[in-house]
C-alpha cells in the first residue's frame, strides 16, 4: 500500500509500513514541524492543508483502503495495521491478505482480528557451546608472550562480566541481534525472529549461549540447520571477529590478557539445544561421580 501526501505544490509517497523516520521525513519536507500520522486521515485534506490518498495495489488492498475512506481511518492506524501483519512470516501474510480478498471486511478491526489470529506465538530456545580461553602473561620486562596457556570454561567464569562487556563492545555498531546474518534454510529465515549471543555458568563453568526466538517451532531439520550456522558464526564469524579482541584481566591475584574462543576443533566441541545441555551436564555429572 502506498499513501501519497500533498501539500501545496509538493508530493510525497509512502510505502507502508513507514517508520517514524521515514513519515517524519516526509512531513518535514511538505514543510508540516509538528504533526504525527495519527493526525492524519488515510483519505482527504487535515487542517494543516495535506491531502492524503491511498495508492492500492491488489483486491486486498483495496477492500482494506474502502474501510479505510468510510471508517475515516487514521494513516497512523492504517500504518501501524500493516507494520503487524509485516512482523508475520510471509505464509500467514499472504493468509491474511488473501482472506481479506476473498471476502471484504465490514470493519477494519476485522483486518486487525485477522492479523492477531494469524500471529504464531514466539518460542524462545537456548543453545549451549563450550569456551576455550588463552592467557598471554607479561614477563619481567612487561611483554607478552607469543605461546599463551590453554583455559576451558572454569577459568573464562571467573571473568564472566569482563568477558560479557567486551562481547557488548564488540558487537555496539552491529547490534546484539544475529538474526539477520542467517543465510540457509529458507523455511529457518522465516521463522527466525532473533539471535543474541551471551554467556551462562553452568555447574561452575561459563559457557557460550545463544538465545533465540522463533514463530513457532522448528522441525529436527530446521534445528540442524540453525546449529550448523551458530557453529559458522562461531568458527568463522562473530566469533572469530571476538576471539581476537584481547581482555585485561589485571587484578591483586593475577595479571594477563585473554582471549576468548566459542570454537574450536576438537572432537568433544558441541552446540547443544536446553534439553541436550542438561542431559550432557547430567551425564558428565554421573561420570565424575563414579
Amino acid at each position: 500500500m502506498i499513501a501519497n501526501l500533498t501539500r501545496g505544490a509538493k508530493t510525497a509517497s509512502l510505502h507502508l509500513p513507514a517508520d517514524r523516520f521515514q513519515i517524519a521525513g516526509v512531513l518535514a519536507y511538505l514543510g508540516v514541524d509538528r504533526l504525527d500520522d495519527y493526525d492524519l486521515p488515510c483519505e482527504g485534506q487535515d487542517s494543516s492543508g495535506i491531502m492524503v490518498s491511498l495508492e492500492p495495489t491488489g483486491i486486498a488492498e483495496r477492500n482494506i483502503a474502502e474501510l479505510c475512506r468510510s471508517e475515516k481511518i487514521s494513516l497512523g492506524r492504517l500504518n501501524s495495521g500493516f507494520r503487524s501483519l509485516f512482523k508475520l512470516p510471509y505464509e500467514q501474510q499472504l493468509g491474511v491478505m488473501d482472506r481479506i480478498a476473498s471476502q471484504k471486511p465490514e470493519h477494519f478491526d476485522d483486518f486487525r482480528k485477522a492479523i492477531d489470529a494469524a500471529t504464531v506465538p514466539s518460542v524462545r530456545q537456548e543453545y549451549y557451546f563450550p569456551l576455550t580461553v588463552n592467557l598471554y602473561t607479561a614477563n619481567r620486562w612487561g611483554d607478552y608472550d607469543d605461546d599463551p596457556e590453554e583455559y576451558d570454561g572454569r577459568f573464562a567464569a571467573r571473568y564472566e562480566d569482563k568477558i560479557r562487556q567486551a562481547l557488548r563492545v564488540y558487537n555496539r555498531d552491529d547490534g546484539e541481534d544475529m538474526a539477520a546474518y542467517f543465510h540457509g534454510n529458507n523455511t529457518v529465515v522465516a521463522k527466525l525472529r532473533s539471535a543474541t549471543w551471551d554467556f551462562k555458568r553452568r555447574g561452575g563453568e561459563l559457557y557460550g549461549c545463544v538465545t533465540v526466538e522463533t514463530a513457532g517451532q522448528l522441525t529436527a531439520e530446521q534445528e540442524a540447520d540453525l546449529k550448523d550456522w551458530i557453529t559458522g558464526q562461531n568458527s568463522d564469524g562473530l566469533g572469530e571477529g571476538f576471539e581476537q579482541q584481547e581482555i585485561n584481566i589485571d587484578s591483586y591475584s593475577s595479571s594477563g590478557r585473554i582471549c576468548v574462543s566459542f570454537w574450536h576443533s576438537g572432537d568433544d566441541y558441541f552446540v547443544d539445544n536446553e534439553d541436550e545441555f542438561a542431559e550432557r551436564l547430567e551425564q558428565g555429572f554421573n561420570l565424575g561421580g563414579m
